[in-house]
C-alpha cells in the first residue's frame, strides 16, 4: 500500500504543407483554405527575433501556423474563421521547464495562463498516458516532456525516486527508462559521485540526456564536467563560490553550511563558472519562485494572500502546504528561513550575472511545491526574475524560444512563424514592456481556440469542483460491495491527508475454504476522483482502479512459487509480470485490506517483541509492478483496549514509520502513517 500512498502525497509530465517563408513574411498569393483559423490585424511578437511585426495575420491550418504576414496582403474567404487582433499581441505559448503535476485539473490550469509546453520533472506511467493523449488531440493539456522517475541515492528523499547506490546498476536504469518511454533522465541530490558519474556516462551510451540537481557529493564542477544538459534551482553555485580553505559544518544539512557560507561568497569566482557553464552547454532553471515561497513560510497566511488561483487547487493538497506537515519545513526556526532568504538574495544575483553573461537560462516554476500553482506561478516566476535583473524580452524568450532551443527543436515551437506548432498567446497589453494578464484573451494549443470566456468557464468549473462535493456523495456510482464466503467482519474507514479528509474506504471479510478473503472499495478526492477496488486472499490478489489519469485491472494468481500478474496498466497496455514469492511472504493490498492481512501476521505478540515480515502487493506507481514491501514492527503498550504496534515499512527503499492499532479480533481499528504521508486511517464506530 506505501506505493499507493506515495502516488498520493506527490500529489500533495504532425505538420500541414507550409505556406510561409519564414518569420514576419510569406507569399502575398496565400491561399487560405476553409476551417483555417486566420488571426487578423494583431500585433505579432514572434520572439525568433526582436522587435514586434505590426498589423500582421497570423493563418492557422490543423495544428500548426502556415503563414505570418502583412494583413493587407491576405484576403480571408469565408469560410475561414476570424480573430480580430487589432490592439492586441500575440505571442507563443509559454512553457514551464520545471513542473510536478499530478491532477488533471493541473493541465487546465496552465493552459488557461498561456502555458502550452511543460516540462515534467519526475514521471510516472500518468504522464506517459497524458503525454500521448494530448499530443492525439484526446485530453486538453500542455505538450509534456517528462523525466522518469527520480534517480537518487539511498535512502532516497521522495517515496517512488528510482534508488542508484550501486554504479554498475546504472545501464539498466538508464535502460529501463528509455524504454518506457521518458524522454531524459533527472538525478537527485543523494547520488553519490561514483554513481553518478556512471548515470552520466551511461545516459551518454544510451542518448538520454541528465537534467536535474547538483548532488551534494559532486557539486558544480562534477555537474559541468558531466555536460548535464540544465541545472534546476541554481544548485550548487552558492557552495561553488566559497572561497578555498573556509570548512562547512558537515551537520545540519544545506542551510547550516549555507550559514556559514553566505558571508564569505567570493562573487569574482563568478565569471570564470558562467564560461565553463557556457562551455559545457548547460542551462539553469533558477525556479526563483519556489526558493520565494518556501522561504516565506514562516508566514503562511502572507504568502496565501498571494495566490490568485488558490481557489483552483484541491483542499487536501492545501492540507499538505502548512509547514507543519511538510517534512522538509517542519522543523525549522526562524534563522533557517532568514538564512533561505538570504540565500535567494545571492541566487538572483547569480541569476542576473548568467543573463549578463548571455549564459543558456530556462524558466520553470517547481509547481507542486506550497503555493507554487500550476499556470499562475510561471508569471509569479517570469516577474521574479525581471526583478533580478534580466530583461524582460530575455526572460520572455527564454520562456518560449528558449525553451523550445533547449529541447532541440527551435523551430518546432516557441515561435510565430510558418511552419510551426500553433501554439499562441493573445494578450491586449504588449508583453515586451508590461507583464502579462494571468489569463489572457484567448489561447491556441495545438491549433485549437479557447478565448477568454472559453478558458474562465473552464477555471471556474474546478473552481466548483474543489468547493465539493459532501462526503455522503462520495459513493455514487460505485456499486455496493460484496463479500466473499462466510462474512465474518465489515468496516468502513475514513481516510485524511495532513487532517483533511479525502476519502473512505469500505471492506468486507469473508471466510472461503477457512481462510481469509477481503473485498474493499475506496474513494478518494485528491487528484481528482480516484475509484479502486481490490480483493486479497490466500493465493490470489485482484486490483482495479479508475481515474483522471488512466484506469487499470489487474489480477494475480500464486503458481509454482511466483505471484503472475495479469492485466492492463493505465496507458492500455497489457501486462504479464511475475514475481517470486519469498519464504513466509504474504498477500497485501493497496488499503487497509492489506493492513488486516499484515495483523493476522502478529498474533502472539508480547509488549516489546519485535518481528520482520515481507509482503508482495500489486503496485501503480510509478510504474504497474509487483512490489515487494517489508516490515519492521515492534508491540507497543495497549491502549484504549486495542493492540498497538510501531510499523516501518519499506518499499523500494521508501521507508515510512507509522502505527497500527488492531482489536481483538485481529481488525483494524486505526492506522497512521508519518512524514511525508501524513495519512491517518480510522475506523468508524
Amino acid at each position: 500500500m506505501l506505493h499507493r500512498f506515495a502516488f498520493l502525497v506527490l500529489v500533495a509530465c504532425g505538420g500541414s504543407a507550409m505556406a510561409g517563408s519564414g518569420t514576419g513574411g510569406t507569399n502575398p498569393t496565400t491561399t487560405l483554405h476553409p476551417g483555417d483559423i486566420a488571426i487578423t490585424n494583431v500585433s505579432v511578437v514572434p520572439m525568433s527575433r526582436d522587435g514586434v511585426l505590426e498589423h500582421h495575420t497570423v493563418v492557422v491550418r490543423g495544428d500548426r501556423i502556415v503563414a505570418v504576414a502583412p494583413s493587407a496582403s491576405i484576403a480571408v474567404p469565408a469560410g475561414a474563421t476570424t480573430i480580430d487582433g487589432t490592439n492586441e499581441w500575440l505571442m507563443p505559448g509559454l512553457a514551464d521547464m520545471h513542473v510536478h503535476t499530478w491532477s488533471e485539473s493541473d493541465l487546465t490550469l496552465f493552459v488557461a495562463a498561456g502555458v502550452t509546453t511543460i516540462r515534467n520533472m519526475f514521471g510516472s506511467e500518468q504522464h506517459l498516458a497524458w503525454r500521448s493523449e494530448i499530443a492525439r488531440g484526446e485530453r486538453l493539456g500542455p505538450t509534456i516532456v517528462t523525466a522518469g522517475p527520480i534517480i537518487d541515492g539511498d535512502p532516497p528523499v521522495w517515496p517512488g525516486s528510482t534508488v542508484l547506490d550501486h554504479p554498475a546498476d546504472a545501464d539498466k536504469v538508464v535502460a529501463e527508462q528509455k524504454a518506457q518511454g521518458y524522454d531524459f533522465l533527472k538525478p537527485y541530490s543523494r547520488l553519490s559521485r561514483e554513481a553518478y558519474e556512471a548515470l552520466a556516462a551511461a545516459g551518454k551510451r544510451q542518448g538520454m540526456l541528465l537534467a536535474g540537481h547538483v548532488p551534494n557529493a559532486v557539486g558544480l564542477a562534477g555537474v559541468l564536467a558531466a555536460k548535464q544538459r540544465s541545472i534546476e534551482h541554481l544548485d550548487g553555485w552558492l557552495l561553488a563560490l566559497v572561497p578555498d580553505g573556509v570548512r562547512l559544518p558537515d551537520e545540519g544539512g544545506m542551510l547550516a553550511k549555507l550559514r556559514v557560507a553566505l558571508p564569505k561568497l567570493d562573487e569574482p569566482r563568478l565569471p570564470g563558472l558562467i564560461a565553463q557553464t557556457i562551455a559545457a552547454g548547460t542551462w539553469n532553471c533558477p525556479t526563483l519562485v519556489v526558493l520565494d515561497r518556501i522561504a516565506r513560510l514562516d508566514d503562511p497566511a502572507a504568502v496565501r494572500r498571494g495566490a490568485r488561483w488558490l481557489d483552483k487547487i484541491a483542499p487536501a493538497v492545501i492540507a499538505q502546504w502548512d509547514p507543519k506537515q511538510d517534512f522538509r519545513l517542519k522543523t525549522l526556526s526562524a534563522e533557517d528561513f532568514a538564512t533561505m532568504r538570504a540565500a535567494n538574495v545571492w541566487r538572483a544575483k547569480i541569476l542576473a550575472r548568467l543573463s549578463a553573461g548571455n549564459a543558456p537560462i530556462l524558466v520553470g516554476t517547481d509547481t507542486g511545491n506550497p503555493f507554487v500553482i500550476p499556470g499562475e506561478a510561471l508569471h509569479d516566476e517570469i516577474e521574479l526574475m525581471v526583478a533580478a535583473g534580466m530583461p524582460r524580452a530575455r526572460v520572455l524568450r527564454a520562456a518560449t524560444a528558449g525553451a523550445a532551443e533547449y529541447l532541440g527543436a527551435p523551430h518546432e515551437a516557441g515561435v510565430v512563424e510558418a511552419g510551426a506548432r500553433a501554439d499562441l498567446v493573445l494578450v491586449a497589453t504588449n508583453p515586451l514592456r508590461e507583464p502579462l494578464p494571468l489569463v489572457p484573451d484567448g489561447v491556441m494549443v495545438r491549433g485549437m481556440w479557447l478565448p477568454r470566456a472559453d478558458l474562465e468557464s473552464k477555471l471556474a468549473e474546478i473552481a466548483k469542483r474543489n468547493a465539493g462535493p459532501p462526503a455522503q456523495g462520495r459513493w455514487e456510482g460505485v456499486p455496493p460491495l460484496a463479500a466473499e464466503g462466510k462474512l465474518v467482519h465489515q468496516a468502513h474507514y475514513d481516510l485524511a491527508i495532513a487532517g483533511k479528509p479525502v476519502g473512505e474506504e469500505r471492506l468486507a471479510v469473508g471466510i472461503v475454504g477457512g481462510k481469509r478473503v477481503i473485498v474493499a472499495q475506496e474513494v478518494a478526492e485528491l487528484a481528482g476522483r480516484i475509484v479502486m477496488s481490490y480483493k486479497i486472499g490466500p493465493d490470489t490478489t485482484t486490483l482495479a482502479m479508475t481515474s483522471p489519469f488512466g484506469s487499470l485491472q489487474l489480477a494475480g494468481q500464486v503458481t509454482g512459487g511466483k505471484l503472475v500478474v495479469t492485466g492492463t496498466d493505465r496507458s492500455g497496455k497489457l501486462l504479464s509480470l511475475s514475481e517470486p514469492v519469498p519464504a513466509g511472504a504474504f498477500l497485501s493490498g493497496p488499503g487497509i485490506g492489506g493492513s488486516i492481512m499484515l495483523a493476522d501476521k502478529l498474533a502472539g505478540m508480547k509488549v516489546g517483541d519485535k518481528r520482520q515480515l515481507v509482503s508482495l502487493e500489486l503496485a501503480y506507481f510509478p510504474a504497474t509492478a509487483i512490489a515487494s514491501v517489508s516490515y519492521d514492527i515492534e508491540r507497543k503498550p495497549d491502549a484504549n483496549g486495542h493492540r498497538v504496534f510501531a510499523v516501518t515499512t519499506t518499499a523500494s527503499k521508501d521507508v515510512v514509520s507509522g502505527e497500527l492499532v488492531v482489536d481483538d479480533g485481529g481488525f483494524v481499528v486505526a492506522q497512521t502513517f508519518g512524514p511525508p504521508l501524513n495519512l491517518v486511517f480510522t475506523r468508524r464506530p
